[in-house]
């Protein structure tokens, strides 16, 4: 029964999957839907909200999907992204924040293009790497890229183009300022009084940018995010911050710039998954009210600059954690997250995506990796894991939209 249940649910998605994708026998297709243990104002809002874009060119609407490794990858926020681009209902309104991570030699979602010279280092808020000699002020993105490098420069192609872009980071001394070079145009960057780092606006839009910190001996830069300001009038906003490692408490505890960035995202729905680097842990030793109390800080700081927004928490997947010398073993915390997670949600009146239950519950990991969906550490999925994820997770969010309709 299971397996007709999952077959029709993969045929329901129609054309959202692009490949053949069959879950294994434990999965629970059919609970892949949104629960609201306290409510679900805050969720009508949003979806009268994301209506109003298919209805007006004008209107806008933002999603921002925050988390850690599963957000960083991309493979699940790029499928939701295009999900909702792909209707042609809600039109594509750019994508806000992003970072080049290849500077920092890490992954990213290949949804635009980043190339880079000279020498770079990377570091993440979640893991600071002790090569760095300086300290960075991390923002939005939670990650930052270093360089002395006289001959540091990279270059950036946006799936749409943009009118200016602000590179958040600093430099070592105020006698550094990045070029931009745009088309045939060759532009100083200015000091950004609004987020700090550096501004420059271009004569027309564009959607390729070289940028050039130009270096002298003893100087150095650091990048810790950009936003291309979009011409885009209206439409969904699909905002993605993950960064490999990332707890709770990443942003709140060691992302100084994370609150001034964040002013400029105005999100009407924050799509939240936290919670399985804080999990990997023995059970015993896993604090739900610190849990809880950590998500808090990073609720009410988005509640301060985004008083109606509604917030999704996605529960944990089943998953293994690392022990010393490389061995593995279950990760048995996953039910305590899915409980804790009940509750923020019906404290903040939040919707619940259960992960857990969709994929079977404890110990479906393994399941799910003999489908070729996970990884072999039963911790991350695969690309068509994530994207099989961020298709069931977009139709969940569109199904409760509907409801709202009627």
């Amino acid at each position: 029964m299971k397996r007709i249940a999952a077959i029709i649910a993969i045929l329901f998605l129609g054309g959202l999957a692009a490949g053949a994708v069959e879950p294994p026998e434990c999965a629970r297709i059919d609970g892949s839907r949104l629960f609201f243990p306290a409510g679900r104002e805050r969720f009508e809002r949003f979806a009268h909200r994301l209506e109003s874009t298919r209805e007006s060119p004008d209107n806008s609407v933002t999603i921002w999907h925050i988390g850690g490794s599963h957000v960083q990858a991309g493979w699940f926020s790029s499928r939701l992204r295009h999900n909702f681009d792909s209707l042609g209902r809600y039109p594509s309104g750019g994508r806000g924040y992003v970072f080049p991570y290849p500077l920092a030699h890490t992954n990213y979602d290949r949804s635009y293009s980043v190339f880079y010279e000279g020498e770079w280092t990377g570091t993440r808020s979640s893991n600071p790497n002790r090569d760095v000699p300086v300290s960075p002020a991390y923002g939005i993105m939670g990650i930052a890229a270093y360089t002395a490098d006289s001959l540091a420069a990279f270059s950036l192609r946006m799936p749409y183009p943009f009118l200016g872009l602000h590179i958040m980071g600093s430099a070592s001394d105020g006698s550094v300022c990045p070029m931009v070079f745009a088309g045939a145009d060759s532009l100083r960057c200015e000091p950004d009084g609004v987020l700090g780092g550096y501004i420059v606006e271009f004569g027309q839009a564009v959607d390729s940018v070289r940028i050039e910190p130009r270096l002298r001996q003893g100087q150095d830069f650091t990048i810790t995010g950009l936003l291309p300001e979009s011409d885009l009038p209206g439409g969904v906003r699909y905002l993605s911050t993950g960064v490999n490692g990332a707890r709770t408490s990443t942003w709140t505890d060691r992302c100084p710039e994370f609150e001034r960035e964040m002013s400029l995202v105005h999100p009407d729905l924050v799509i939240l998954g936290l919670g399985i680097n804080d999990s990997t842990c023995p059970p015993q030793d896993f604090n739900p009210e610190k849990f809880k109390s950590n998500y808090r800080r990073l609720l009410d700081l988005m509640r301060s600059q985004a008083p109606e927004c509604c917030f999704i928490f996605i529960t944990n997947n089943d998953s293994w954690r690392y022990l010393r010398r490389g061995r593995m073993t279950h990760n048995d915390n996953g039910e305590a997250v899915r409980l804790a997670m009940m509750e923020l949600a019906s404290e903040y009146d939040g919707a619940v995506w259960d992960l857990f239950e969709v994929m079977g519950g404890n110990g479906s990991a393994t399941a799910w990796r003999d489908a070729l969906l996970m990884k072999n550490d039963r911790l991350h999925f695969t690309r068509e894991g994530y994207e099989f994820l961020g298709d069931l997770l977009y139709r969940a969010i569109i199904d409760e939209c509907h409801r709202s309709d009627d």
